[in-house]
């Protein structure tokens, strides 16, 4: 660990991860009826608030479990501040470099759920992103690679970790997206790796809420500033 500044107590950091996941839920809550089928293109056939509550758990149980065995922290207070700051410097570089991706690249059309659905949706759906993708990934492979600790460190096997749990995002886009061998795939997926290494870098050097807050500003660049622009500019 980086960082030594003293962490608020669990009862705090869990009482956050907490009120955070409520909102998220009531986001879902209030934009399921009108948005389903923005919901199902993520969950599939899968309720979105089953889907939410679910994570929610699973998420709180794997933080539990790095926290006390790795030394991630949940939430750090103020120096929370810090990695806020640091995400947003890294998503501002990683949105502009997908919106001159998307001028070359063109993305589809219906690439983004549209304004103001999105203002609601994408940070419901980013929330439980973090758990499926980073946090729950991070968790297993930590478990699976605990018996190389005495040869290898506990550090070690953490950035090991960081990297191959990093590989998971761009690769179920990649394949599970319209055309999965082609170079825009390839930047795609070059480019989805670089934000899921920092984020977790930024949630191994600072904590939980800075890595989410990280995939809030991007989302706010790609998904809602240029998603609106996009449609006029390019469509």
């Amino acid at each position: 660990m980086e960082l030594t500044t003293p962490q608020l107590g669990r009862g705090w950091q869990y009482a956050t991860y907490f009120a955070l996941s409520l909102v998220v839920l009531i986001f879902v809550v209030v934009l399921l009826p009108s948005s389903s089928a923005y919901f199902r293109r993520f969950f599939g056939k899968m309720n979105a608030i089953i889907v939410t509550v679910v994570a929610a758990i699973l998420g709180a149980v794997s933080l539990w479990v790095l926290q006390s065995h790795y030394e991630f922290t949940l939430f750090r207070g103020g120096m929370t501040l810090r990695g806020i700051v640091l995400s947003a410097a890294f998503a501002t570089v990683l949105g502009v470099a997908i919106v001159v991706a998307d001028l070359i690249i063109r993305y589809p059309q219906d690439t983004n759920v549209p304004v103001p659905q999105a203002l609601l949706f994408y940070p419901a759906v980013g929330f439980v992103a973090e758990i499926v993708f980073h946090i729950l990934p991070l968790t297993l492979l930590l478990f699976v690679l605990s018996p190389l600790e005495g040869r290898l460190g506990s550090e070690r096997i953490v950035w090991l970790s960081i990297v191959l749990v990093a590989v998971v995002e761009p690769t179920f886009q990649v394949l599970f997206g319209e055309k999965a061998f082609t170079w825009g795939a390839v930047y795609t997926w070059v480019h989805v790796f670089a934000i899921a290494f920092l984020q977790l870098y930024v949630f191994r050097r600072f904590d939980f809420v800075s890595m989410y807050s990280f995939r809030l500003f991007y989302y706010a660049y790609w998904h809602i500033l240029w998603g609106v622009i996009r449609l006029k500019v390019l469509f």
